[in-house]
């Protein structure tokens, strides 16, 4: 996929989204997590980009 991240491991879709979200609890960090727009599954919230990606593609 031209974005790096693996077709969904559970629906096979291709609409697989990066979702970002700013905690302003504890100081304005930002949080990542992977989102499949066909089933819903997702990956935990991750401090990087980089690490959503990481745990998206590991999924089996």
């Amino acid at each position: 996929m031209e974005n790096g991240l693996k077709p969904c491991p559970f629906c096979g879709s291709k609409d697989i989204r990066v979702i970002d979200r700013i905690n302003v609890s504890d100081g304005y960090h930002n949080f990542y997590h992977i989102k499949c727009k066909g089933c819903g599954a997702s990956t935990d919230e991750c401090k990087s980009m980089f690490d959503a990606n990481v745990a998206w593609n590991r999924r089996v």
